[in-house]
């Protein structure tokens, strides 16, 4: 099914299947682990992901990324459905006990393939839109959790770059209901970052969403 789509399968300690676009990629992610109970199993996640490289060309200038080989691999919106499922009994995780193995392998492969024809490929064409993208990851604006990032301020950062290579005007606004948003929740970003580095608590976030907002609006 992906490979009549495009995808291909990524080499690495994980499963993951990735398909290029003139934008950046599509990316399947199947992280699993090993679970020694009850005569072993198998626990696998799925996780769907979009790249525009424009977006995180701006937000990996924070650089909280090291090396460039990992910076080529960020993504710009990533659903991990263990914890945002499009349908709960069908996406969550994935369990395949060794003692039968073909089975539980068939369950999952055939929840996997329901999943992608019923709202994994709509997730892919929508969020190829780097509009969507800009729309979605900025609403709404005042929580910490979010199915297209689940980490902020990361979330926040990506939001504005990518309003700012879409819809400049809207920016200044944007960065200002995030900065309210900050200053009264008393968030604080978990990341070790090149910029703002000396500073600490909203005064690091707050440099930092300006930052990709100039280099949004730039770009």
């Amino acid at each position: 099914m992906l490979e009549q789509r495009g995808f291909k399968l990524k080499k690495g300690l994980d499963v993951a299947f990735l398909k290029r676009e003139r934008f950046g990629f599509l990316y399947l992610s199947l992280p699993s682990f090993p679970m020694p109970e009850n005569g072993g199993y198998q626990v696998v996640n799925c996780g769907l992901g979009v790249r525009h490289n424009r977006v995180d060309d701006v937000v990996n200038q924070l650089g909280h990324i090291w090396g460039d080989a990992n910076r080529k691999n960020t993504t710009t919106v990533y659903r991990g459905l263990q914890f945002f499922p499009f349908v709960a009994e069908r996406d969550e995780k994935q369990v395949i006990h060794f003692p039968h193995v073909e089975e539980d392998a068939a369950v999952a492969a055939a929840n996997l393939s329901a999943m992608l024809e019923g709202d994994g490929f709509g997730f892919f064409e929508r969020y190829s839109s780097l509009e969507e993208c800009a729309q979605g990851l900025n609403e709404p604006i005042e929580t910490r959790t979010h199915p297209l990032c689940n980490g902020f301020p990361l979330r926040a950062y990506y939001g504005v770059a990518a309003a700012a290579l879409t819809q400049p005007d809207r920016v200044p606004t944007l960065v200002q209901r995030y900065v309210e948003f900050i200053r009264s929740s008393g968030v604080v970003d978990p990341l070790m970052y090149d910029v703002a580095k000396d500073k600490t608590g909203s005064d690091a976030i707050i440099e930092r969403l300006e930052t990709v907002a100039r280099l949004g609006v730039a770009a």
